[in-house]
């Protein structure tokens, strides 16, 4: 519960009543979020639309203004226009627990010296306004709006100081660009309902994702009793999953809305001896490089067998050690080696061309390796029908366990808004672009065999090329 500030330069408790309150959570994960404040280092409040969401992060924030000058905080959304509703309801807030609002700087303060910065980031590279800066509170409302995490990531540098209890807090719904990135990171999959924490290995940080649903704003659907109704006449079934029940397997406007991982994961298998694997790849210097090993069965359907991903800031050679570590030991093609390694134009060209030393492209970095690149078919449009076709006949398949992360890309990708062909660029792609490329480089569409034909005078020449089936790969 927050209270209105007594007029002094550090707050103390006030009697409790109903004019001294300015906010108090609501019942639920509302309340629950801010009673871990001193237990969970990152917390994301995610779901449905309405259960409060940034409420949440606005009394959060409140909770510890008794910190004075050493609680500093600043408020994130993906772009400045966004960030209207949020400076709304912190005025309507705020200004009763003794905050004063900076327009120009949009900035509030207090009397004891607490301020909460409101802030917007679009691209990575806003992040360096912000190198040497300190925050004992960071907040990132609609999280998933962002591409990935890597501003969400290198802002962690920046929360230190002298402040008891700092943490970051984050709010989004499903869908949007980042959304497969902050399922994995929050470990949604893993725990849909939320409230179970996570204590990361390498930083010993603790993560938690809770669950919001609409059912928990009363006060939302008590003003407001039609909101429900109106989620449901959206009329797109994956939508109205993700806002009214906060569904994080539902993606909204996906592209392969077709996809069931339930009806193309099989158990692995040791592949047979003419099923001649082959690599495909997408390659990344920031972003992931990813490669999948994928073989085609004698009817023409598509395997994908194992998977190797890793993330950016890692050299050619680097990967190209990987991927061959990664063959090497893929306990389904034993004796078998791949046929060919399909990959992007930009792996032939140079790098650093000042340093004769360093003068090497990544394909000269894999050739070193033994893995010789073949440039890949990149064509966008037909390369999702192609991919899709395979999906809707089921003619693909993905190895149990040995093909997350492509399934999972394939599974977030989203429609572009201006050419519904194409896949929305950003998020992570990068594994639905690698297997793009494969499936361009061994798809024809299987044509049906004809019926058998009677008609006496036809030749027998004639019959047997209506009888042929071309269906093979190319």
């Amino acid at each position: 519960m927050i209270q209105r500030e007594p007029g002094r330069s550090r707050p103390s408790p006030l009697p409790i009543c109903p004019d001294a309150v300015a906010w108090a959570p609501q019942a639920g994960p509302q309340a629950a979020g801010i009673s871990l404040r001193e237990a969970v280092d990152e917390l994301f409040f995610g779901g449905s639309r309405g259960p409060g969401k940034t409420d949440f992060l606005i009394g959060d924030f409140a909770t510890d203004l008794w910190q004075g000058s050493n609680w500093q905080g600043v408020l994130f959304r993906r772009s400045f226009p966004e960030l209207e509703e949020v400076i709304k309801r912190t005025l309507e807030i705020y200004p009763r627990i003794g905050g004063y609002y900076k327009v120009g700087s949009h900035t509030w303060t207090w009397k004891s010296g607490a301020t909460l910065k409101l802030r917007h980031i679009d691209t990575i590279f806003d992040v360096t306004a912000y190198q040497g800066h300190s925050y004992s509170w960071i907040g990132w409302d609609e999280l998933p709006l962002w591409e990935d995490l890597e501003a969400y990531h290198r802002l962690k540098a920046t929360l230190r100081g002298k402040a008891k209890n700092k943490r970051i807090r984050s709010t989004g719904n499903p869908g949007g660009p980042g959304h497969l990135a902050v399922k994995e990171y929050f470990h949604i999959g893993d725990h849909p309902q939320g409230g179970v924490p996570y204590q990361d290995p390498d930083t010993d940080m603790v993560r938690m994702f809770l669950r919001g649903r609409l059912t928990d704003n009363q006060e939302l659907l008590k003003v407001d009793p039609g909101y429900v109704n109106r989620l449901k006449g959206t009329g797109d079934p994956e939508l109205v999953s993700a806002w009214l029940d906060g569904d994080w397997d539902a993606v909204v406007g996906s592209y392969f809305s077709m996809l069931r991982k339930a009806e193309v994961v099989v158990e692995p298998f040791e592949i047979p001896q003419g099923w001649a694997p082959f690599l495909c790849m997408d390659y990344g210097e920031h972003n992931p490089t990813v490669a999948l090993l994928l073989a085609v069965n004698y009817d023409d359907d598509v395997y994908v067998i194992d998977e190797y991903y890793r993330g950016g800031e890692v050299g050619g050679a680097d990967h190209a050690r990987g991927i061959k570590d990664m063959v090497d030991h893929c306990p389904f093609i034993i004796g078998k080696r791949p046929s060919l390694a399909l990959a992007p134009h930009d792996m032939w060209t140079k790098r650093r061309p000042g340093e004769a030393s360093q003068a090497l492209s990544p394909s000269d970095s894999f050739a070193k390796e033994g893995i010789y690149l073949t440039r890949a078919n990149m064509e966008r449009i037909n390369g999702w029908r192609n991919l899709k076709d395979l999906l809707y006949s089921k003619r693909i398949k993905f190895f149990k366990g040995r093909a997350d992360k492509v399934l999972g890309s394939l599974s977030s990708v989203v429609r572009d808004q201006t050419n519904p062909e194409d896949v929305m660029k950003g998020g992570d792609d990068h594994p639905a672009d690698a297997l793009r490329y494969g499936i361009n480089h061994v798809y024809r569409p299987r044509i049906k065999k004809p019926e058998p034909v009677s008609a006496p005078y036809l030749g027998s020449s004639i019959i047997a090329s209506l009888k042929e089936e071309k269906s093979r790969y190319g």
